[in-house]
């Protein structure tokens, strides 16, 4: 393999770098990097989805009520024997082993809820770590990636390291990459007048989240619909006027910033679910083996949404050329 570009999601940049952002295109040495961040974003959502779950109304009655029962059971006693608000007091302060009568209230509130949330969004994780597996990844990149990481220098100029470059870009800054957009061609909805990509990974590194960069993914991720409309066309020998081009992407519903950001940018709901994992054939169907995970999705607002973004561009395949040129590294400082 060849030596991959190390990125740690857990320590801040380099200040010693020099303060330039830099698009670049995926190569063999970033393809492990690029699986990093694809794998962040659904860690992210699962760490929202557990703040979601914690701050729901329905958690924060249930929390407020065993708070409420166990108080009644620890100070009863005392409360019984004083005759006085002032004698209470007194009282307490004399006894405040009392508290410990807590413990057992709150390890059962933090297991039950804790186990819920875990049992929920645990799915989160494990489409994290499955992105390592040659099916994920086919999905995701729709080339095998770990053959790709194995490209030499003299395989550079292949038509297989081309294209897979050009599926994927990067954002970095400070020499280190801290976003990606990737985007696949769907030639199963595609047709001979319409012409459907997705955004399989659009994501920021979290200290960044604030940064605007997912404008600039965007706009690359439309620059790749374009080229791929344009291999399309090409394979398939298409002989129509023009191309209409559809951006499809996903995002989960408690991605705040994500589905804002789609929002603003004029991408429409196409659809709703409560499979998480839109990389798997089965979603699961129950939690604990009785609750249907649908419903207690649905209930706690977690589900993925579909977006789809009718491209004001259209490719004029009479005059379009066909050999768009590779992606080129843009730099500019940070203001």
């Amino acid at each position: 393999m060849v030596q991959q570009k190390e990125v740690d999601l857990n320590k801040p940049l380099n200040a010693a770098e020099e303060a330039v952002i830099r698009r670049v295109p995926l190569e063999p040495e970033l393809a492990t990097v690029a699986l990093t961040l694809h794998g962040d974003y659904y860690r992210q959502v699962q760490s929202k989805s557990n703040r979601q779950i914690v701050w729901h109304p329905l958690t924060q009655t249930y929390v407020w009520t065993v708070f409420l029962v166990a108080t009644v059971y620890v100070f009863k006693d005392l409360v019984e024997i004083s005759d006085s608000v002032g004698e209470f007091f007194n009282l307490f302060y004399h006894n405040k082993y009392v508290l410990t009568r807590y413990f057992p209230a709150m390890i059962f509130v933090a297991g039950t809820v804790g186990l819920v949330s875990f049992t929920i969004t645990d799915e989160f994780r494990i489409i994290s770590d499955k992105l390592a597996s040659d099916a994920y990844m086919a999905q995701v990149f729709r080339f095998p990636l770990k053959i790709y990481a194995n490209a030499q220098a003299k395989d550079l100029d292949s038509p297989f390291v081309e294209s897979a470059s050009q599926s994927t870009d990067l954002i970095e800054y400070r020499n280190s990459p801290i976003a990606l957009v990737t985007v696949v061609p769907m030639p199963n909805e595609s047709s001979n007048d319409t012409f459907y990509a997705k955004i399989t990974g659009l994501h920021v590194r979290k200290a960044y989240s604030r940064a605007g960069v997912e404008a600039d993914l965007l706009t690359y991720a439309k620059e790749k619909a374009v080229h791929l409309c344009n291999r399309y066309v090409a394979d398939n020998n298409l002989r129509a006027s023009k191309m209409r081009i559809v951006l499809v992407s996903e995002a989960y519903s408690i991605d705040n910033n994500l589905t804002a950001f789609y929002a603003k940018e004029g991408f429409v709901v196409k659809n709703t679910t409560t499979k998480l994992d839109p990389f798997s054939t089965e979603a699961t169907k129950s939690f604990f083996y009785v609750v249907p995970a649908a419903a207690l999705l649905n209930f706690f607002g977690v589900y993925r949404i579909t977006y789809e973004l009718p491209m004001e561009t259209t490719v004029d395949v009479a005059t379009e050329s066909v050999d768009t040129p590779k992606n080129k590294q843009t730099a500019r400082k940070r203001k």
